[in-house]
């Protein structure tokens, strides 16, 4: 699972109801005129104090940030944690816990010079050892650190003085400082605790934490960066999605993440701002496992992406807000890199059937649609489509829907069975040139819950974009890589998406990474 929006996760966390009645209807909008989407929330003077609010439907579970079980934790991400890097607006790194940083010629050899004098939160110095704890535990062999991908070209790690950090590579990877934003620091000696203390070197500390409810936090005024200006900041779950608008439009909410697009424009009027990346960097999938039947033979895995009505699933689901994938592969259409030469997956229940057939998935064959219950309605939406076309070939889908831990337990970590079923989820990736949306499918390192056995051309293909820079050969790579895919069909990429986000019209200096992640550590209320 994609977790970790900036890392690919397998949890949804995007609440975008089709049906207004299944999120609770909203009738209460003004009826103002339409507010355009921005990457950015207002600028203008930002004053310190005050405790903003952010409201999801979904809960954290728990707070160790190496270890993401929910994409509900992404959010604090970027709050309690730092890593030697960070993203920028534009999708590169910029400085973080790490204030600079050089190569070998080969890119082979990364060292990291450390920001001095930066403590966590419990007043513990943080040096070059404790990053290299760090690492050392993402890497090791029984981790189930999603970013462990994203670093497997990692040999060794050392930590020569205590200010600079040298990361050996056992293939060399131009990218390495964006690869390595995802490895957050933390407290490892006291990981035991985490869900007490929380111990990380972010702009805010951990002030209460209860399970699957809220996490309040408190300004880090020893934050070895910029000052930040809110008190505290709460990430509070709601009962569903109706209680999250009220409490947005009685002001109880600074921010309400993962809005359902079907009553967005409804909420962001009245001054409120709409929020949403800039380039579409997430992806609404169907994964399947590859080791079982039928989904372990191919032809049943290519019948079902004929059988998807992407357009008609998009519309429905995403209210103009998503992009159908036809080439089946997770790579934004708009994106520079995306194929255009890729055969598409038109929707095609004739062509279905008889590939069905052949994978023997006949006439009276029942298959499992595994959703949720409380939140992201729209793939049940997406889910009933479904039902009813593969009902006109004879084939029956059940749709089960269950609470978040119930969900994710079915499919996730890789390596479950779970065959004859469609696991809707929600992916979230950062667009390409990035390589981990591919290395996401690649070998042994790859984290996808499909347990896709990737052949030798697509894994070669993926070790040319990582240690390769920009160049032919790298763009032949992403076409190879894209090839693949779309003749294997791993999973079923129905399209993708922008996450959407509404903020009270008071919130400065936030803003949406690609993939969804709403930063926060640099805002504050205007002045």
């Amino acid at each position: 699972m994609r977790v970790g929006r900036g890392l690919a996760v397998a949890c949804a966390t995007v609440t975008m109801a089709a049906v207004t009645a299944a999120c609770g209807g909203d009738d209460g909008g003004s009826g103002g005129p339409e507010v355009k989407p921005s990457a950015n929330s207002g600028q203008g003077p930002v004053k310190d104090g005050g405790t903003l609010v952010f409201g999801q439907v979904d809960g954290v579970t728990q707070l160790d940030p190496n270890k993401i079980s929910s994409a509900a934790q992404t959010q604090l991400q970027t709050l309690l944690w730092s890593g030697l890097s960070k993203w920028a607006p534009d999708n590169s790194a910029k400085p973080d816990l790490a204030d600079s940083w050089d190569h070998s010629p080969d890119f082979k050899k990364w060292t990291f010079h450390l920001h001095p004098g930066v403590k966590y939160h419990n007043g513990k110095a943080f040096t070059s050892a404790e990053a290299k704890k760090n690492f050392d535990k993402v890497l090791a062999p029984n981790s189930t650190a999603q970013v462990a991908a994203k670093i497997a070209m990692v040999q060794t790690v050392s930590a020569p003085d205590p200010a600079t950090l040298v990361i050996d590579l056992k293939s060399a990877n131009p990218e390495l400082p964006t690869d390595v934003i995802d490895v957050k620091m933390t407290d490892v000696d006291d990981i035991a605790n985490v869900n007490k203390t929380a111990n990380g070197t972010g702009p805010y500390k951990l002030k209460s934490f209860v399970p699957d409810q809220a996490v309040e936090l408190t300004r880090n005024d020893a934050y070895f960066g910029a000052k930040p200006h809110f008190d505290g900041i709460k990430i509070a779950r709601y009962a569903d999605a109706t209680a999250a608008q009220t409490a947005l439009r009685s002001g109880d909410l600074s921010v309400f993440g993962s809005v359902s697009p079907d009553v967005v424009k409804n909420l962001a009027t009245d001054g409120r701002q709409l929020l949403t990346a800039t380039e579409p960097a997430a992806y609404v999938v169907w994964e399947l496992d590859t080791k079982s039947a039928p989904f372990n033979n191919p032809k049943a895995r290519e019948a079902l992406s004929y059988a998807a009505n992407r357009d008609a699933m998009m519309e429905a689901g995403y209210a103009g807000y998503g992009v159908s994938t036809p080439g089946n592969v997770v790579v934004n259409p708009k994106n520079k890199y995306y194929d255009q030469a890729l055969p598409k997956h038109e929707f095609n229940l004739d062509k279905a059937k008889q590939l069905f057939a052949e994978a023997g998935v006949t006439e009276g064959a029942k298959l499992t649609f595994w959703t949720k219950a409380g939140s992201n309605q729209e793939w049940t939406t997406i889910a009933q489509i479904l039902q009813e076309d593969l009902k006109k070939i004879g084939i029956t889908l059940d749709i089960q829907s269950n609470e978040n831990a119930t969900w994710s337990a079915k499919f996730y970590p890789k390596g479950k069975q779970f065959p004859g079923m469609l696991a809707a989820n929600y992916v979230s990736f950062t667009p390409l040139p990035d390589s981990y949306a591919l290395s996401w499918f690649e070998g042994s390192q790859g984290t996808c819950e499909c347990n896709w056995a990737a052949p030798k051309e697509y894994n070669d293909a993926v070790a040319t974009i990582e240690s390769t820079g920009d160049g032919p050969a790298r763009d032949a790579a992403f076409k190879t890589a894209q090839e693949v895919l779309n003749k294997e069909n791993p999973i079923i990429v129905l399209g993708s998406t922008a996450f959407l986000s509404v903020a009270q019209g008071n919130v400065r200096g936030a803003w949406v990474q690609a993939e969804g992640t709403l930063h926060l550590e640099e805002a504050g209320f205007a002045a």
